[in-house]
């Protein structure tokens, strides 16, 4: 199989897993002043997420392409904070009001970096 095929899949599995933060985060959004709960899949999305952008930050350069380290440290961190407070507040019951609107906040600023400064040089 081409290098080229297996990035482009993982770039659809990383998709796929924003998407499903969210999905999560939004359909929680009537009850982000009373404390929203952690759904699984925000977790799992997130899981899927931090894995392919590890993966792509180094498939990409096995490829031949020169990426921005500055992109990839952001949306490191970014997807790291996001995993770690899903991951945190998953089996709470109550979970403070700031979780999930933080979480949805983290993923909007991490598409924000892929788009604006982008992965590639």
């Amino acid at each position: 199989m081409d290098l080229e095929l297996i990035i482009r899949i993982t770039l659809v599995l990383h998709l796929l897993g924003f998407g499903s933060i969210m999905a999560g985060t939004l359909s929680q959004a009537k009850l982000f002043k009373s404390g929203a709960t952690v759904l699984p899949s925000i977790l799992h999305g997130a899981w899927l997420s931090l894995i392919t952008g590890l993966a792509m930050a180094g498939l990409l350069p096995a490829n031949g392409e020169q990426v921005n380290a500055l992109t990839i440290s952001l949306k490191s961190a970014g997807i790291t904070a996001i995993f770690f407070i899903a991951y945190t507040y998953s089996k709470k019951a109550n979970t403070p009001k700031w979780v999930v609107p933080s979480i949805l906040a983290l993923t909007i600023l991490n598409l924000i970096f892929a788009v604006v400064i982008g992965a590639a040089a």
